[in-house]
């Protein structure tokens, strides 16, 4: 696993914890499981750009969001 897919699946789960959402409810809203959302979350999927659009929209982030670290 490469230091992109780790910080692109960090930024998943903070924009699925800054939206307030469960894994489970996160994948609801996107239409797979609670255990796909783990797995994305651990690095284990990549982020395709479709998905990443569909947590962008349900997380209200935009794309950049992934690609990107903000610092706080």
């Amino acid at each position: 696993m490469d230091i992109i897919t780790l910080n692109i699946s960090q930024r998943v789960k903070d924009a699925r914890q800054d939206a307030k959402l469960t894994q489970s409810e996160l994948g609801s809203l996107i239409g797979k499981s609670k255990q796909w959302v783990s797995e994305l979350e651990r690095g284990n999927i990549k982020l395709s750009y479709e998905m990443a659009i569909s947590i962008s929209n349900v997380c209200n982030k935009s794309t950049d969001f992934f690609a990107y670290k903000v610092h706080k």
